[in-house]
Order: C-alpha cells, then structure tokens, then sequence
C-alpha cells in the first residue's frame, strides 16, 4: 500500500516541481520574447523527461546512504515528498520559484531527527555548501559565457546572427530542463529507485510544465532583469551546465539558484542598477526560509501519524 501511494506522490510532486522550477528552464527564453510559451514549455518538458529516465538514477545515493546512514523507510519518503507537495504548492501559488533540492534535505533531515537517524554531517555540510557554489558559479560562468558569445557574434550578418541567437536559445533551454530532470526530479525517483518511478515521475513533470508552470516564468524571466537574447543563453547554459557538473558528483543542488545565479550575471553586464534588487531579495528570502520550514513542517507531521 505504501508503494503506491509513494508513486501516487512521486508524480503530484514531480508534476509541481517541473511546474515551479519550469521558471529555471523556459523563463529566460520566454523573458526574451523569442518564443511563445507553449513552445517553449514543451520543449522544456520533453527534456525534462529525458533527464529523469537518463541520468537520473545518479541521485540515488544523494538522500540514504548520503545524507542519512541507511535508507528511509517507505512511509518516510512519503512523510518527506508530503512536505514537498504542501511547500511547493504555497510558493507555486505566491509565484515564487525555490529550490525543491533545499526542501526535500530540509524534510530529510526533520524526519532524520524525529526517528534519531544517524545525519553524515559532513555529507550535509557538502551539500548545503554546493547551494552557495551554484549560485555564484552559474553567475560567474554566465558572465564569461555572454562575452564569449557576443564575441563570436561580431561580424555576422544580421539574418545570420538572429538565427545563430534563436538556435542557442533552444539549445540553452533544453539543456536547462534537462538537468531539471536529471537532478532535482531523478532526487524523488530516487527514494525507492525504482525504473518505473523515474519513468512515471519524469511523463508528470512534463505535463506540470506545460499546465501550470507560466506564472512563476513571468517571474523570471521578465521581473529579475531584461534579457536579450545572448543574456538569456548565457544565463541558460551558465545554469545549466554548472548543475550538469553536481549531477555527475551526485549532489542535489538548487536548480533555481544556478539559472538565477545565471541571470544577475548577465544583468551585471549592463551595471548592478540593471538588476531588480527587490525581486532578488524576495527570491534570496524564500531560499533561506525553504529547507527551514521543510524541517519543521516534516517534523510536525511525523509527530501527528
């Protein structure tokens, strides 16, 4: 019984995270108004899905025998992907993208704790620092990669150039949504591990990205910083490829730090006064207060059932 409501949940919080973090994968590609949303969002989807199936099983080792000694019990995992669901679904609501890498380990470790689990605290430290990291590589590496493209682009003939921008684009937001699936959504498969969950997990991730995922685009892509089109790749692929490299190091890092890392690194280009300070303060906020509420609200539940 506990199986299926476990898959039953891996979906629903698939479903949302792909729909909050749909932000991280289509925002700066919507927020330079090179292409429709439902365009972009099925090609955000469709990555997504592969990054599950592909390289998702790499996160396996991230939460038991990683974070915690052992492994969580199936009403464990399902007590952590409720505390997901229930904070995904308030900041989805206020139409604020968060990492759901910092809840899943915020409920991991309140859960950790109500059953006195042995925490591999070095392990946590790790993981909380490669939060830090991801925020200033994504926009270290989008600073560089944006003078790198416009670089490239000097000397090409205007149809040349805005189709070389247009095919970057797509490519960024590919790889982008990609590691979504990868990373973050391959994190909740991962609690069992099972093939059929990262398969289940990553069809409903495509389907909360293009249902329910446009509120939380607008944010940013259009309310952090205005971005052209080589902004918008660099921000892309600076994300990207930053969360590409924890994937392979089987950390959980947050998705949304890394593209919004990106993003400031590019609106630095044109001087700090280009970037939206408050937005960024508010996205900041709502970083911090993540894995903390998932740690409280996980506990609460564990001691109400």
């Amino acid at each position: 019984m506990f199986a299926w409501i476990y898959i039953f949940l891996a979906a629903l919080v698939s479903f949302i995270i792909a729909a909050n973090n749909s932000a991280n994968s289509v925002g700066a590609l919507y927020g330079s108004d090179i292409t429709s949303y439902n365009k972009a969002a099925i090609i955000s989807g469709t990555f997504v899905m592969l990054g599950v199936i592909l390289e998702g099983w790499k996160m396996s080792g991230a939460i038991g025998g990683g974070i915690i000694e052992g492994e969580l019990s199936a009403f464990m995992s399902i007590i952590v992907l409720i505390t997901t669901l229930i904070l995904l679904f308030v900041f989805t609501y206020l139409s604020m993208p968060l990492s759901a890498s910092q809840i899943m380990v915020g409920a991991v470790i309140g859960v950790a704790l109500f059953y006195s689990l042995v925490i591999n605290y070095p392990f946590l430290s790790l993981v909380v620092f490669s939060w830090i990291i991801t925020f200033l590589a994504g926009l270290i590496f989008a600073y560089i990669i944006y003078h790198i493209i416009v670089r490239v682009a000097e000397g090409m003939h205007l149809f040349s150039l805005s189709k070389f921008y247009t095919v970057s684009l797509y490519f960024g937001a590919a790889f982008i949504a990609y590691t979504l699936g990868a990373n973050t959504i391959g994190l909740i498969a991962s609690l069992t591990a099972n093939y059929y969950v990262y398969v289940i997990s990553g069809i409903s991730a495509f389907f909360g990205t293009l249902l329910f995922g446009k509120r939380t685009v607008r944010t940013v892509g259009k309310n952090i910083t205005y971005l052209d089109p080589p902004r918008a790749f660099a921000a892309l692929l600076g994300g990207a490829l930053i969360v590409e490299l924890f994937t392979q190091l089987h950390l959980p890092v947050s998705m949304t730090q890394a593209v919004i890392g990106g993003i400031v690194g590019t609106g630095f280009v044109k001087g700090y006064r280009e970037i939206n300070k408050n937005t960024i303060k508010n996205l900041a906020l709502s970083w911090i207060l993540a894995p903390m509420l998932a740690f409280g609200v996980a506990y609460l539940l564990m001691g109400a059932f």
